[in-house]
């Protein structure tokens, strides 16, 4: 089953951050690397030339030319770091010099295994960052996938991998879900909570049919010790096109 570590990547982006600052000594020369990067979420779209080209939202396409481009294979998530360039397009929005790019963890929405949700899927509890510089609340809707920026509470063993879903579990309502964590049992409440991002696909869900419908995600979180139910406006990314 395919996992997701107690490292996160958010973690990585920081440490990476932290070594860039090394590297700049000086207040200035800092200050002048960040002058025009962009940070941002985006979709990596493959091209039939192995190339590729950044969904930033709904409407806005980035192509990076320059030589810059780390090997992404599928479509998936992914936190970049870019410059936009003066350079005029045609096919797309906006041309960029890539200065970073990592991907997210991209998944499908998991399936509903009755009495077996809990012991698979797990119980243990995580959190929405509040204060996410991406969106209100940690969760948004974006070209077809939802994605989370999240804590979780974490152990000290590093060969245990906490498991992250989305599952839709009602059946009577396919836009009700459930953000869910298995920690297998790798938790210490005296530790710090890591950070994260993940992005589900949205396109197994059933279409709206042009009309709008909230999509209720209910998690387990620390933040309050109990169950929460967040909601957000929802319409069939075919219908949006």
């Amino acid at each position: 089953m395919k996992t997701l570590k107690n490292w996160i990547l958010m973690l990585g982006i920081l440490a990476s951050a932290t070594a860039m600052s090394s590297c700049l000594d000086d207040n200035d020369e800092w200050a002048e690397f960040w002058e025009d990067k962009v940070q941002a979420i985006v979709t990596v779209k493959p091209i039939n030339d192995g190339s590729y080209y950044l969904q930033l939202d709904d409407s806005t396409t980035l192509l990076p030319t320059n030589n810059y481009l780390p090997e992404v294979p599928d479509e998936t998530r992914a936190y970049v770091i870019y410059e936009v360039k003066d350079s005029a397009l045609t096919a797309y929005d906006k041309a960029i010099n890539l200065v970073r790019l990592d991907t997210l963890l991209t998944k499908d929405i998991a399936p509903d295994l009755g009495t077996e949700n809990d012991s698979y899927y797990g119980t243990d509890m995580l959190a929405l960052n509040g204060s996410s510089v991406w969106a209100k609340e940690g969760v948004w809707i974006e070209d077809g996938y939802i994605t989370f920026d999240f804590f979780l509470q974490q152990g000290y063993n590093d060969n245990v991998k906490h498991f992250i879903n989305l599952v839709q579990t009602n059946s009577e309502d396919p836009y009700e879900l459930e953000f869910r964590h298995n920690a297998y049992g790798d938790i210490d409440t005296n530790l710090p909570p890591v950070s994260g991002l993940v992005s589900f696909r949205l396109d197994k869900l059933p279409s709206t049919n042009g009309q709008t419908v909230k999509l209720k995600i209910k998690y387990k979180s620390f933040a309050i010790n109990d169950y929460r139910t967040i909601e957000l406006d929802y319409r069939s990314y075919d219908e949006e096109e």
